[in-house]
């Protein structure tokens, strides 16, 4: 197809010749961009592959694991407070209220008078239960309020701000963890993220392609304690890891001012033939 244009382009007279190898230069520059377009918006944009209407399966009480630090606080049902304050005194300090717990090995907190209370795989709802069932000698109608006292996650590889990541809450999800994490570099691959949880003591990995919002409704679109977040690099970056940025750079300019002085060349040639 190209030849073809070519040989018409070779058959005209001079004047014309010029501005028609011009346009032909100029069409071939603008075709070259519009690829490049394309491929920036393959490449780096999310949400590509996406419907009218997206349904998140909502977020759900999450259950509490070895380890895990929570907080707890009760408060007496009638104006008898002290009944209340020796299940809230903070051994930390600041303040003096929510004392934290770590769940042990065996998955049970201790806590003043009461004893031992089995945690790992309750929700703060049942947790709040058992502990409320087990102060009914000791405070009466007794209100209690059970929440992480660190729920944090670990955002690595191509986001601004790697590292351990602190929230308020644990109702987070992924979109909110990689904004906190500053978001993805220009070199971190949109399709190709690794998300590890901790499941009965065992890691499972999951992949998350962003470009598709099929990822809002499967099982890591709501983020865990403990999960880690691992952001791939892309070709682009795998490809330069072995290269300066500058020398990259300048041979990119040189390659770019070389091809624009043989299309000059070629066209004075071309032009000086016919």
């Amino acid at each position: 197809m190209a030849e073809l244009y070519l040989y018409k382009i070779f058959s005209m007279n001079t004047t014309i010749k010029i501005k028609t190898l011009v346009a032909f230069s100029f069409m071939l520059i603008l075709l070259a961009s519009c690829s490049k377009k394309i491929r920036y918006y393959k490449d780096y944009n999310y949400f590509q592959k996406i419907t009218d209407t997206v349904k998140t399966s909502g977020y759900k009480e999450q259950k509490f694991v070895v380890n895990d630090l929570i907080s707890v606080q009760v408060i007496a049902g009638n104006t008898r407070q002290d009944d209340a304050g020796v299940y809230n005194v903070n051994l930390g300090g600041n303040g003096g209220l929510n004392i934290s717990y770590q769940i042990d090995a065996d998955g049970y907190i201790e806590m003043p008078k009461i004893g031992k209370i089995k945690a790992a795989g309750f929700t703060k709802h049942e947790l709040e239960n058992a502990i409320k069932l087990k102060l009914t000698d000791e405070v009466k109608n007794a209100m209690v309020s059970v929440k992480y006292s660190i729920f944090k996650i670990n955002v690595l590889g191509e986001v601004r701000k790697p590292g351990t990541i602190n929230f308020k809450t644990d109702k987070v999800n992924i979109l909110e963890a990689l904004s906190e994490a500053g978001d993805l570099t220009e070199t971190g691959d949109r399709n190709d993220i690794l998300l590890m949880r901790q499941v009965d003591g065992k890691y499972e990995t999951f992949k998350i392609d962003l470009r598709n919002t099929a990822f809002l409704n499967s099982p890591v679109y709501q983020i865990q304690q403990n999960d880690v977040i691992y952001v791939n690099a892309n070709l682009n970056k795998l490809k330069s890891l072995n290269v300066n940025p500058n020398s990259q750079r300048d041979i990119t300019t040189a390659l770019a001012i070389l091809s624009a002085f043989t299309l000059v060349v070629n066209t004075v040639i071309i032009i000086r033939r016919f």
